[in-house]
């Protein structure tokens, strides 16, 4: 089965890094523009936009990601994930992956 969740992100509040058990794909809906990065250990991060002309991304399973606002007010999306989403499936960095990449540190919520 699969589940999907609406996500708003504003100028103060935003999907801080995490991965999950699951692939995802992001829907952009409406807003403004909104800078989406991922990041495999060992790998770069990679940033991709999303907004009204790049309008939906898959996020693989067992990939760091994290979306913030850059234009606008506010950006809505629409998230989806087969299974569907459940607690037990997210997962917050740990120290050591800060350590590791410290660019990512500026994605989370610490």
């Amino acid at each position: 089965s699969a589940g999907c969740i609406y996500y708003l992100i504003t100028p103060s509040d935003f999907s801080s890094l995490h991965m999950l058990d699951g692939d995802e794909v992001w829907f952009f809906l409406e807003g403004g523009k909104a800078e989406q990065i991922t990041y495999s250990e060992g790998g770069s991060i990679k940033k991709r936009i999303l907004d009204s002309k790049n309008r939906n991304c898959l996020v693989k399973k067992g990939e760091w990601q994290a979306t913030r606002l850059i234009e606008g007010e506010y950006a809505l999306f629409c998230t989806i994930m087969s299974p569907h989403y459940e607690d037990k499936l997210y997962h917050a960095p740990e120290r050591r992956l800060l350590e590791l990449c410290p660019e990512l540190k500026e994605y989370t919520h610490l």
